[in-house]
């Protein structure tokens, strides 16, 4: 292929991925490589629409296009019960949604296909809206309840304005014992097809960032702290509880989120899971 022409490639624009990106970031990245950065939802359509080649991507998205796409072998954004960056904080208790006003955030089809997959097992029927969510000031007037990602899940005090919050890596851990991997890394299938030896020297590069990122776990917590604003403990906290590997039991999690959400309406279709 020829490197004076640009292999575009995303990135999700929240901490969490950072371990993964800590070489790109700095050293490891060729003058041939772009970096999109943008929220999962954002990098979902991008990707759909070829407008990038390979990124993280909601594992809801890679569902929704398991035809088009392929899975990164060793890559994601997983937890084995709490996340912290993903909470449905409530005005109620959770069995009492039934019929209130849920509001969704537009930036992460995982989170929104998890909540939904809650809701359907417990028989909640709530009215769901979606829209961008940055504070607790979005939520004045607009919901009962809401799902909230990312930073604004960390660096905001939900539990001064809602007096439930559930974090949705918890409540999937209690459901089926499992990891829940929140994002993936995939690459559109016909890319990989067509540049195998591109997708080989890529996968490479985040094979040593994703290295070079282990060995910097406390330059990564002093960052995100103060990129977020956030205690250094807090962001230590929440490193610790991520996992951005992609094992045995997070494929299993990944496989029971995909069969839940076909059983239950949200997929016309079981997922076959195919890696590049």
């Amino acid at each position: 292929m020829d490197r004076h022409r640009k292999v575009s490639i995303g990135r999700i624009s929240y901490i969490n991925v950072a371990p993964v990106y800590y070489g790109l970031d700095r050293t490891l990245k060729p003058s041939w490589l772009t970096m999109v950065t943008e929220p999962p939802a954002v990098l979902n359509g991008m990707l759909e629409r070829g407008d990038i080649v390979l990124s993280p991507v909601s594992s809801a998205a890679y569902a929704k296009n398991h035809k088009d796409w392929l899975i990164m072998p060793d890559l994601s954004i997983s937890s084995f019960g709490k996340v912290m960056s993903v909470i449905l904080v409530s005005r109620h208790p959770l069995e009492n949604l039934h019929g209130k006003r849920v509001f969704f955030t537009e930036e992460s089809a995982s989170a929104a296909a998890l909540t939904r997959y809650v809701f359907s097992i417990k028989g909640i029927e709530p009215l769901v809206e979606t829209g961008r969510i940055t504070g607790s000031s979005d939520l004045a007037a607009k919901a009962d309840a809401a799902l909230i990602i990312g930073d604004a899940a960390l660096t905001q005090n939900w539990p001064a304005h809602f007096a439930h919050v559930y974090d949705l890596g918890d409540m999937w851990k209690g459901m089926t014992g499992l990891p829940f991997v929140f994002a993936v890394w995939a690459v559109r299938r016909d890319f990989a097809c067509n540049h195998p030896e591109i997708l080989h020297e890529i996968k490479n590069l985040f094979r040593e960032s994703k290295a070079m990122g282990e060995g910097r776990k406390e330059e990564i917590v002093e960052t995100s702290s103060l990129k977020t604003g956030l205690p250094r403990e807090l962001c230590r906290t929440y490193f610790n509880h991520l996992f951005c590997d992609l094992n045995d039991a997070h494929r299993k999690g990944l496989e029971t989120f995909f069969n839940g959400l076909y059983q239950i309406g949200l997929l016309p279709e079981n997922v076959t899971i195919e890696y590049a």
